[in-house]
This record gives C-alpha cells, sequence and structure tokens, in this order.
C-alpha cells in the first residue's frame, strides 16, 4: 500500500514533468544536490546526468582475508520550469542500482531502489520541497551530534546516503538568517544515530533557526517523533531533541555542535542523551596548502538534561593536502578514549575531466564494540585497501 506522502509525491511529480515537458530547450546544467548556493540558476529547463562507479576492497580481519567487490549507477533526470520571474518548479528522480560481490554473501541479487524523488518550488529567498530527499545541517564534518537524517561519512568519495520522505520549507532573509521547517513521513528505517525506529503512521516535525553572529552564525533546532521499541513496556513514546551550535572564523575555524535528546518512554535506565562536538580548522601556507580540521565528541547519559552519569569521550581529525592540479592526498583519524582504540584511514585521489580514481588503505581495531561504528559507518574492520572508479556524466 502506498502512504499517503509517496502519492503527494508522485502526483506533483507527474504534474511537475507534464508541465515542463512541452516546453523543452537546450540542456544545461542545474543545482545538483546538496549545493550551497541560495540564489538559484534559472538557465535550464531539463538535465540528464548520472554516476557510474566501481569498487574493490580487500581487507584482513580476525586472520582471514576478505573481498568486496560491486558496481554501481545513478542515473538523475530533473526538469525545471520557470513560472515567472525568479521563480521556478522543479522535479526531480534519481535511482541507485548496484550488484555487489562479497566473500562471505556470494549469491547476492542485483538491486535497484529510489534514491531520489521530489519537487520543489523555488524563489531568490525561499524552497518548499516534497518527496524523498536529503536534509543535512551543521558545521561538524568528522562527529556529528546533528547527524539527524543521513548517513554521510567522509571518507566515501561518492557520498551516498538515504533520503527521508518529508515536506520542507526553507526561507533566507537577505543578510543571511535562515529558517527552516519539515514533517517526515513514512520512514521505517533507521536515520543518524537512531537506536529505534519511528512508529509507523506517525509524522516527525521540525524546525530549524540559523542567524549570522559576528562574523559567523548561529543556529536552534527542534526535532520530535513517536519513537517504536518493541523491547520497552512503553513501546511507543516521545523522542525530542533539541540542539544549538554555531561557526565563526577568527583567523581559524571554529564551530561546536550540541545536542540533548530526551526519551519519554518509562522504563527506560536514562531519560537523557546529550553530543557535544568542538572542533576546528586550518589551512598552512605549505606548499600548495596543508588542510588540517581536528573534532572532540563527548556522549553522555543521565537522568537530567545538564547532568553527565557516563560519558565517553571521541577525538578525530583529517589532513588534506593538493599535491598537484589532478592530485590530492588526504588522511583521516579517529581515536575513543574508552577502549583506546585508534582508526586510521589514507587516500590519494586523482581526478579527470568526469572521472576520479581513488586508492585509500584503512586500520580499524577488529573489535566492532569500540563505539567508533556508532560515529561513523566502517568500510571494513581490521587492515586493508580499496580501489574506487567513479565516472559522472
Amino acid at each position: 500500500m502506498i502512504c499517503a506522502m509517496r502519492a503527494i509525491a508522485v502526483n506533483a511529480l507527474t504534474a511537475a514533468m507534464l508541465l515542463v515537458v512541452p516546453v523543452l530547450g537546450n540542456a544545461g546544467s542545474t543545482e545538483k544536490e546538496g549545493s550551497a548556493s541560495r540564489r538559484l540558476s534559472l538557465d535550464s529547463l531539463i538535465d540528464v546526468h548520472g554516476q557510474l562507479s566501481a569498487w574493490s576492497i580487500q581487507n584482513r580481519d580476525k586472520g582471514s582475508w576478505f573481498n568486496r567487490s560491486g558496481l554501481r549507477y545513478i542515473p538523475q533526470i530533473s526538469c525545471k520550469k520557470a513560472i515567472g520571474g525568479d521563480r521556478f518548479v522543479e522535479a526531480s528522480i534519481a535511482a541507485n542500482g548496484y550488484v555487489a560481490y562479497e566473500t562471505v554473501d556470494q549469491d547476492r541479487d542485483p538491486e535497484l531502489e529510489l534514491y531520489r524523488f521530489s519537487v520543489r518550488y523555488a524563489t531568490p529567498q525561499s524552497e518548499v520541497r516534497i518527496g524523498l530527499q536529503k536534509i543535512n545541517f551543521g558545521p561538524a564534518y568528522l562527529l556529528r551530534p546533528l547527524r539527524w537524517f543521513d548517513q554521510l561519512d567522509p571518507r566515501d568519495p561518492l557520498q551516498l546516503t538515504d533520503g527521508v520522505y518529508g515536506l520542507r520549507y526553507t526561507y533566507y532573509t537577505p543578510d543571511n538568517a535562515g529558517l527552516w521547517a519539515w514533517v517526515l513521513y513514512d520512514n521505517d528505517r533507521l536515520k543518524g544515530y537512531e537506536a529505534f525506529r519511528t512508529a509507523s503512521g506517525k509524522p516527525e516535525i521540525g524546525l530549524r533557526v540559523q542567524y549570522p553572529v559576528w562574523d559567523g552564525e548561529i543556529g536552534a533546532t527542534f526535532h520530535t517523533r513517536k519513537a517504536d521499541a518493541p523491547g520497552l513496556a512503553d513501546r511507543g513514546f516521545t523522542e525530542n531533541r533539541y540542539a544549538l551550535d554555531g561557526r565563526w572564523e577568527p583567523g581559524i575555524g571554529i564551530w561546536f555542535e550540541t545536542v540533548h535528546q530526551e526519551q519519554t518512554a518509562k522504563g527506560y535506565p536514562y531519560r537523557w542523551q546529550q553530543m557535544v562536538t568542538a572542533g576546528l580548522d586550518y589551512t598552512f601556507g605549505i606548499g600548495s596548502g596543508l588542510y588540517f580540521l581536528l573534532e572532540h565528541m563527548v556522549v553522555a547519559i543521565s537522568d537530567s538534561p545538564f547532568q553527565w552519569d557516563h560519558d565517553a569521550h571521541f577525538t578525530a581529525f583529517s589532513f588534506s593536502y593538493p599535491v598537484s592540479l589532478f592530485d590530492s592526498l588526504a588522511a583521516i583519524g579517529y581515536y575513543s578514549w574508552v577502549t583506546k582504540d585508534y582508526c586510521q584511514y589514507l587516500s590519494w585521489q586523482r581526478t579527470y575531466d568526469g572521472i576520479v580514481v581513488q586508492l585509500s588503505g584503512f586500520h580499524y581495531p577488529q573489535s566492532q564494540t569500540n563505539g567508533l561504528e556508532s560515529i561513523q559507518t566502517a568500510i571494513g574492520a581490521g587492515y586493508g585497501a580499496q580501489l574506487m572508479i567513479i565516472y559522472n556524466h
């Protein structure tokens, strides 16, 4: 049975396609998913593009070698039509098709699933979008308390993440203040750091406000939902999230994210969970410019919103350096102060016109109970290497 949100999105997308197709002109580039641009171009009416990628991962864990290889193609088509002045309506759809081989599971069938599917109405300062879309915000990069609706991993050159079904409104003032509001519905997968799925048939509602402060920006976010916890006596309980974040650049970049999450379930051992990250970055004048980023996160649980009964600390860093016009090096490390585990990742990337080749090596603790896998999704335990080739058209 198709849920109401998906039915609305399908009907809206069909109407937008019928509106745009009769007047298709010259094809050109359109704004891609996740762009930070708030002034949107009206240069094109249709855009068809795609991404083909192939990968192979070899890793050794617990005394054995494992192989994971695959092929993925993500085609996307978008249609856009101006409806007066700087306003326009755009419909877009993308699929995610892949086939993979794994040493453990050699009989995996090819998969094809909907990746993005949305309609948006945009003006120079506002946007309304409905459908399957990506929603992410916050200044943190490696350790992200505000990773509420995505699974973005900084080590993934494809930057893949599942979307969420919902209706989202954004508005920006001329001085760069912003308002976000959203209603999500029928998202039955775990999102971000969620321990419990959202209760079936229950909407999720959220609001975010961003405002310029000094030479940077500060943001406040709220989200509420009904969670479904089959193992608890109070199976359907309310979960509220309160967040504050900010970023400034007084010579170096500095930022923070803090989230207080309230679980109202009866019998739940701790009512509150806190996640706090502080970070900084700086580009050193060495050669072509050595970029350095450092973040530290504290995760705590307690019975009150500002008390830490039990806490865990994580530190992460990254370096990147453009060796040449086509080549770049990057390194990422994660450290758990509780288990003393250290994860290391190093990559070399070469970029051509439309083609990216990346070779990376990694070393992760063989134990999968260190907590780091909940911070970022590991590409493999133990140590190993990955080769990925990406073609964009």
